[in-house]
């Protein structure tokens, strides 16, 4: 079954923003108890859970039910936790502030409660029973101003996101297909990267200094394999400040590819920079390694070197093929 992307997200919250005025509260409300617990929104996606919830029921099915929205079920009854503060704001909204029913909690679902206000009869209501219509359609209308405010912002949020996703989606196609063609001995090496990091989080509270180790050292190799393939090695060349251009040397010839196709020495500075940016997460990781970090820190920044590493190989691989039909200057 095929995941959902941020742009499936999103259309879900077009669709809900589109029929807000035209669907039962109930239905919105689902709608956005499923969003919010997609993108992780715990606190909104109990919260709404619990909207919905009907009066009455077993205490821990209803708690269970609540719990299987959190994107972390196992924080579930800590104190400062997001299903208490979901507690405390759906009871915070239910409250009678005043009146005969000062200080109690209306835990009737919004259905029930939509149903009870159109059954009221209120030319045989007394005033109690006005008081308590009142406060149900104060509470119904809070509800609804929540579910409208929080699908307004994720529609701000997930379009943002999707225009960042679109740009990424395009650049990694063209990466790839940049590595099928021209480099394919990359796509062995990112694939050896990704494993070690899976191998990695197995026990988010185990030591990963040998994971760590050897993704690192996959990463360095994997710079040094774009290395051999925009500018190859050759015996005793050197660059005009006279940096060897041999095999190990593979940063420095990285370097003077980018010296020798990149026109603008302001473009040249913000590639260099970005391959400086690779070498200090190697250097990061060497040390969380040499610590024995667990893999709870250890595998955020071993992705994140990765994905650098990622970014850079295709930058330098996609400068290569733009200046492929170009005369490489000779170095002596």
């Amino acid at each position: 079954m095929a995941s959902l992307t941020g742009e499936n997200v999103l259309s879900l919250v077009h669709q809900a923003l589109t029929e807000f005025d035209d669907r039962p509260l109930d239905v919105t409300i689902r709608r956005a108890a499923r969003i919010a617990s997609l993108l992780g929104e715990t606190e909104l996606a109990v919260r709404f859970t619990m909207e919905l919830k009907a009066h009455g029921g077993h205490p821990q099915s209803n708690a269970e039910n609540a719990q299987r929205m959190m994107a972390d079920p196992s924080a579930w009854g800590s104190p400062d936790g997001p299903d208490f503060a979901a507690m405390r704001a759906w009871s915070e909204n239910r409250t009678f502030k005043d009146g005969p029913h000062a200080g109690n909690v209306s835990t009737f679902g919004v259905a029930e409660i939509i149903a009870w206000l159109d059954e009221f009869d209120e030319r045989r209501a007394d005033g109690d029973d006005r008081f308590v219509r009142l406060h149900y359609r104060a509470v119904l209308e809070r509800i609804r101003q929540r579910v409208f405010t929080a699908l307004c912002a994720w529609e701000r949020q997930l379009t943002y996101a999707n225009v960042n996703e679109r740009i990424f989606d395009r650049f990694r196609s063209r990466v790839d297909a940049m590595l099928a063609q021209g480099a394919s001995a990359l796509v062995a090496q990112f694939s050896a990267v990704y494993r070690r990091l899976r191998e990695a989080t197995r026990d988010p509270q185990s030591p990963v200094a040998e994971e760590l180790a050897q993704a690192v050292t996959t990463c360095r190799r994997i710079l040094k394999t774009v290395a051999d393939h925009v500018l190859p090695a050759a015996p005793g060349a050197v660059a005009e400040n006279g940096s060897p251009l041999n095999d190990s040397a593979y940063r420095n010839r990285i370097f003077q590819f980018v010296k020798d196709n990149v026109g603008s020495e302001a473009v040249a500075g913000a590639v260099k920079a970005a391959i400086g940016g690779v070498y200090e997460r190697f250097s990061t990781l060497d040390k969380l390694a040499n610590k024995g970090v667990h893999a709870e820190l250890g595998v955020k920044e071993a992705e994140m070197c990765a994905i650098h590493t990622y970014l850079v190989a295709g930058e330098l691989l996609d400068l290569f093929i733009a200046s492929s039909n170009e005369v490489t200057p000779a170095h002596p």
